[in-house]
């Protein structure tokens, strides 16, 4: 059984307590979680470029042996950023 549900004059304060919270939380771990993340990503770029000489030397038998450079080739073939702000410009590319 919701908690609030039948208790409309409390779901501002819950509303705003929870915001609070959420904030607060974020601000205490989100710095550390960012740090972490971008740390083992930097790790990762840097062992898939040396692996593949720079993105110059890319063969099934390194794919097969590292397939942890997967992600990272993706990301350097697609960036999200433009990916999301391209859309797909496959679907946008006229019939002929």
């Amino acid at each position: 059984m919701p908690v609030n549900a039948d208790k409309p004059h409390l779901w501002k304060p819950d509303i705003a307590l929870s915001v609070d919270f959420y904030n607060n939380w974020f601000m205490q771990f989100a710095p550390l979680a960012y740090r972490d993340t971008r740390i083992a990503t930097t790790q990762q770029v840097e062992f898939a470029s040396s692996e593949t000489a720079n993105l110059t030397n890319i063969t099934s038998v390194l794919l097969r042996q590292h397939p942890e450079v997967l992600p990272i080739l993706r990301m350097a073939a697609a960036p999200p950023i433009a990916r999301d702000r391209l859309g797909n410009p496959i679907r946008s590319v006229p019939e002929l």
